[in-house]
């Protein structure tokens, strides 16, 4: 069996690294850009690591990855953050963010008896009895909530920091996704962990196991262009040329996937997911010659929906010695007609950031190396909220394969980009051994 897997992210380069393993599989894995990786790209700069998706883990110990690691023989090591260091700032005031029984009992943002309300919600999720999952959306939820509002915008801005969306988009994830996801997260021992050395660490891992493989190809630089049906089998056709497989998997984005798809006779039924929208975020790196300050490795201003990670404090793989790496996200939100209004928002926030970043990092204007601002990275290709909808790994009426964060699989970011590439490599490797047979 021949098979194409298209797009080189962490589902195409999971998908592939599985079929690499089959003698009975031969394929190709096409990327348009010049590396590999995705959003999850790593490169080096003046001696800083930097990440273009976030390497953050959630759950690790419940996570797809470890059981991908263990089927694949990956090898990674992660480090826990450092909950007693993680904190929330409101009006102005910073406490603990209340990520665990020590952190909750300290917080300031709760009186006692919501600190007692709150241990019993996270006690029913855990038990998952709490009437959160029949709910169409969180807003739902907290509209009939009789809970105090403090205790209301706390799940909003837990949503908010484990989904990487604005709170506006919060309220619209649906009840039963908030409460699968936080059963698993507040049932892991390891709930916050950073992949040490970056996702370099991982993809490495797996694009040395696809070309490792005597039967599959990477072909780098080479955007596929058309997918042609023909007897017994689709023509891709590529930059490169052309070629014939059995089977064709889709690990692009979701918006790349319908483009690429359009011309095609299958385009009406992907036609309900074309209005799906994305994660879009402003990440600001800032890559310091020498460490400015450190009374925490986490931030979250509750206020003006941003927070600052010092990446370097948990994985100081990153940095050259001595220094020190902070990474602002911004949750962007709102709808603008003009892009001059868009331009102007997207300022603002970036002067917020800057802010943030004076107030508790004195003098990095001072000692910045590197500085990376993208004013609107796609962090996930289809946000999991309610008027989205993910894409099956398979739609009865068209004969492709999809994986990939905007599809369905286990947990949000990049976990579902993991887990739908496992489900679909499941599926054609079953399906080889029976033609094999």
């Amino acid at each position: 069996m021949r098979i194409a897997v298209i797009g080189g992210g962490l589902a195409g380069l999971t998908a592939a690294a599985y079929l690499s393993e089959s003698d009975s599989i031969e394929g190709v894995l096409f990327e348009r850009s010049p590396h590999l990786g995705g959003r999850a790209f790593t490169y080096e700069k003046n001696g800083f690591i930097l990440n273009y998706g976030a390497h953050a883990i959630y759950g690790v110990d419940r996570h797809d990855l470890t059981d991908i690691s263990n089927e694949l023989k990956l090898e990674f090591n992660s480090k826990e953050v450092d909950k007693r260091k993680v904190m929330y700032t409101k009006n102005g005031k910073m406490t603990e963010a209340p990520l665990d029984f020590v952190n909750l009992v300290k917080t300031d943002l709760l009186t006692a008896m919501q600190k007692v309300r709150f241990v019993g919600e996270i006690t029913s999720v855990i038990a998952q009895i709490h009437k959160i999952k029949h709910f169409p959306t969180l807003g739902d939820y907290l509209r009939e909530s009789k809970a105090d509002e403090e205790i209301k915008e706390l799940w909003e801005h837990l949503v908010c920091s484990n989904f990487f969306i604005s709170p506006e988009d919060a309220r619209k994830v649906s009840g039963a996704v908030i409460s699968e996801y936080y059963h698993n997260l507040f049932l892991s021992r390891r709930p916050v962990n950073y992949i040490l050395g970056s996702w370099a660490m991982i993809t490495g891992q797996l694009e040395a196991k696809i070309r490792k493989s005597e039967t599959f190809e990477i072909r780098l630089k080479d955007p596929v262009e058309e997918v042609i049906p023909e007897e017994g089998g689709y023509r891709v056709r590529s930059k490169q040329g052309e070629t014939v497989f059995d089977r064709i998997v889709f690990a692009t984005p979701l918006q790349q996937t319908l483009r690429l798809l359009s011309p095609t006779e299958w385009a009406p039924y992907l036609a309900k997911y074309e209005n799906n929208t994305p994660t879009e975020v402003m990440v600001y790196d800032v890559g310091l010659r020498e460490i400015v300050a450190r009374p925490f490795t986490y931030i979250s201003d509750m206020d003006n929906k941003m927070f600052i990670s010092d990446v370097s404090a948990t994985d100081p793989t990153l940095v050259p010695e001595g220094g020190q790496l902070l990474q602002g996200i911004a949750y962007l939100t709102g709808h603008f007609e003009r892009e001059e209004e868009l331009d102007h928002y997207l300022d603002a926030k970036q002067n917020q950031m800057e802010t943030l970043f004076d107030r508790y990092y004195p003098g990095w204007r001072e000692s910045v190396k590197v500085k990376r601002v993208s004013k609107k990275a796609m962090v996930t290709s289809v946000k999991n909220t309610a008027d989205n909808e993910l894409l099956p790994v398979r739609i009865p009426q068209v004969p492709f394969f999809f994986c990939g964060d905007g599809c369905v699989g286990k947990g949000e970011l990049a976990e579902r980009s993991f887990s739908s590439a496992r489900t679909v490599a499941r599926m054609l490797l079953e399906e080889a051994m029976l033609l094999s047979s």
